[in-house]
């Protein structure tokens, strides 16, 4: 798929959660895109969490995809159902498969627990998708849509990571 073709995939996804058909399709392309033909990055296939979700929308399915179709609420620290989210499961892919387009802002940073995280963000699109390196391996951590915000502390990590970049490559 190309970047040019995302586009959100309900037209009436509620914010209490996914009718079963729509639950059904969105974790399809979940099992299609990144369990069943797997991600690779950097010559490497990228894992997911495959523990199963204990949420109520998501039970018995894997703990990746529950991260991709909810956030958690800064309130109560559970983790609701995210229509706009969960209406772009079908971007991971291509955006990481495409990542080599101008558009696709690359950029890595060190968590606060010492593991390299790799961001994809598509900021015209508003979304972004975290992988952690955890070596030799690598993780699908999640995907969302970038709140205004984040905007701006993402594009500060990127522009620091360029620098970076630029910096090492005249050593």
């Amino acid at each position: 798929m190309d970047l040019d073709d995302l586009e959100d995939l309900f037209d009436d996804l509620d914010i209490e959660g996914p009718t079963s058909s729509q639950l059904f399709t969105l974790y399809g392309i979940f099992l299609n895109d990144i369990a069943k033909k797997p991600l690779v990055v950097n010559g490497q296939q990228v894992q997911y969490n495959n523990a199963k979700s204990r949420h109520p929308i998501c039970v018995g399915k894997a703990l990746a995809f529950e991260h991709i179709i909810t956030r958690e609420s800064k309130y109560s620290n559970k983790r609701n159902f995210d229509p706009i989210r969960a209406n772009k499961v079908h971007w991971i892919r291509p955006i990481i498969e495409n990542a080599g387009d101008p558009r696709i802002k690359y950029f890595e940073r060190v968590n606060d627990k010492g593991f390299n995280q790799l961001f994809y963000w598509y900021p015209e699109k508003e979304f972004i998708i975290i992988i952690r390196m955890i070596k030799p391996n690598y993780l699908l951590i999640t995907a969302f849509c970038v709140d205004y915000g984040e905007r701006t502390m993402f594009k500060a990590w990127f522009e620091e990571y360029e620098k970076q970049k630029k910096t090492s490559l005249r050593k």
